[in-house]
């Protein structure tokens, strides 16, 4: 590889000055298109956020009959002479209100074939998303799939945008043949780390996403507000007539004989068909699993208008 090649490679996926109109237009975005609606918080800070659920709080809710484990600090003198049997007061949780943003970085999402490859793509969208979440007092935390899983805490405002933009614009060299993290494995961390009510961002093209891991999406779905942004370049959708290619879907599948001839119309429409019948896959998997799908090609620029238009909601949260 030649010294020129190799300083390209290891550039950064996103200018300054492309970061900057990311968060430009998250900052101009009326919300159209986002699948749920914008978090109030009662005071504008974190840690105002009125939980759906029951906990402890400084909000009273409901007084109920004592269970066992219930904290004798949390009981009802009166209600419990007054029934004659042991009562406690419920409070509403407050919650801090997060996002995380899980960011596919591995070697399929490091291809483009126009304006950009679809990791850069997903960069964008989740530095767009990050600034339209922060304008709630929402703290933001990542999952960046490398060649291991990268975590970070979530933190607040201008820093959390800044944080997210700059571990999601490193550069991205190819992988060749270092070892990859699953989607399985991120999803399951995902689990086990983010708090209930979380607003969670999936940016990647799902490759290795099969029906086994309904049971884990369904999970994520029950507890938190997921999106899941289908991220492809328009050559997955469409085969470029440029004669005779070898395409690789796999690796597994990078043998000799996978070289076709893309001006073939007949090839055109297999591709065009397994391509739709993909999404109506994952579009299916996404609504069993309670969450929201959308489709974004990497070569779009307006992301207000990607979203808009593209977005397809699986379930109503």
């Amino acid at each position: 590889m030649s010294r020129r090649i190799q300083s390209l490679v290891n550039q950064p996926l996103l200018k300054p000055s492309a970061v900057t109109e990311c968060m430009q237009q998250g900052h101009l975005w009326s919300g159209n298109g986002f699948p749920w609606p914008m978090r109030e918080t009662r005071h504008g800070n974190s840690g105002d956020l009125v939980s759906q659920t029951q906990g402890s709080g400084i909000d009273f809710s409901e007084t109920r009959p004592y269970q066992a484990g219930d904290e004798p600090r949390h009981m009802n003198w009166r209600a419990t002479a007054r029934t004659g049997r042991p009562q406690v007061c419920v409070f509403q949780q407050d919650l801090t209100p997060t996002s995380y943003f899980l960011i596919d970085r591995r070697n399929n999402m490091r291809f483009g074939t126009r304006r950009r490859l679809k990791v850069t793509q997903a960069a964008r969208l989740a530095i767009f998303l990050a600034t339209w979440e922060a304008r709630s007092g929402t703290e933001l935390g990542s999952l960046m799939l490398n060649e291991s899983l990268q975590w970070q805490p979530p933190v607040s405002g201008h820093a959390g945008i800044y944080q997210l933009a700059q571990l999601a614009s490193k550069p991205c060299p190819p992988m060749f043949d270092a070892p990859q993290v699953s989607m399985k494995q991120a999803l399951s961390l995902l689990a086990e780390q983010i708090p209930a009510g979380s607003h969670l961002f999936l940016l990647s093209d799902f490759f290795d996403i099969e029906e086994d891991l309904l049971p884990r999406l369904y999970q994520l779905g029950k507890q938190h507000r997921v999106w899941a942004i289908d991220i492809h370049d328009p050559a997955e959708q469409q085969l470029p007539k440029a004669g005779f290619l070898q395409l690789v879907w796999d690796q597994a599948s990078a043998a000799p004989d996978n070289i076709i001839n893309t001006n073939d119309a007949t090839i055109q429409q297999q591709q065009r068909s397994r391509f739709d019948q993909r999404q109506q896959q994952l579009k299916n998997l996404c609504d069993r699993a309670g969450i929201c799908y959308t489709t974004v090609f990497s070569d779009e620029d307006d992301l207000t208008r990607a979203l808009q238009t593209r977005a397809v909601q699986t379930a109503s949260q």
